[in-house]
């Protein structure tokens, strides 16, 4: 670094101090001001109520298959039952997550409650529709009806373990809408780049009618 390029960063930092000092009353102010009206904002946001249960994706019905597949794919389930929750899939598991914030307590529960209910009938009619079908199979096949007997227990005992069921739904309390940290940040930064650009543009005036 040049001894020119030193006494061009000294005169700099020296211009920002002497402009700080000589505006410090106004960034001051309008920092106080506007992070008031943005903490007085945040702090009355409405508390929120956010209902989360999680489902057990069911196995289709893969006789002889070792590896087992869902009923109904990740993707899926987030494009059939997202209309009035948050659907996401947990990774590497069958379980898929079912949340919903609301105003009220009950409205979030029922909310969840109604996409679980949607999700589980229609994978367990799933399901039974492969039941079904493969008891046709087995009909077609003849064979002897001890086997029959033995092939359909086994079949109702993989079905209680194969079926999507959910979890309990439990809610959580929101206050200031579960945003205050966030909202802080926010109006913390806003404050501060508003009190020094409002400074900076008093310090420019004060220049030009000096310079005039």
């Amino acid at each position: 670094m040049t001894i020119t390029s030193l006494s061009k960063d000294e005169i700099s930092l020296g211009e920002f101090f002497k402009f700080f000092a000589r505006q410090v009353r106004t960034i001051a102010w309008v920092f106080v001001v506007l992070f008031v009206g943005g903490l007085g904002y945040a702090i009355t946001r409405p508390t929120l109520y956010m209902s989360v249960a999680r489902v057990t994706i069911g196995d289709n019905l893969n006789v002889g298959v070792d590896v087992s597949s869902q009923l109904e794919n990740p993707e899926m389930i987030v494009y059939k039952y997202s209309q009035v929750a948050t659907i996401k899939p947990i990774k590497n598991t069958r379980i898929v997550e079912v949340s919903a914030i609301a105003g009220g307590r009950e409205e979030s529960i029922q909310k969840v409650k109604f996409s679980v209910s949607e999700m589980v009938a229609v994978q367990n009619n799933i399901y039974q529709r492969q039941e079904r079908k493969f008891i046709k199979y087995l009909d077609l096949l003849k064979v002897t009806d001890s086997t029959k007997i033995q092939v359909l227990s086994m079949l109702q005992d993989a079905s209680l373990s194969s079926m999507t069921y959910s979890s309990e739904v439990s809610t959580t309390e929101l206050p200031h809408s579960g945003k205050m940290y966030k909202n802080m940040l926010v109006v913390t930064f806003i404050s501060t780049l508003m009190a020094l650009i409002i400074g900076a543009i008093k310090e420019g005036v004060r220049r030009m009618r000096e310079a005039a």
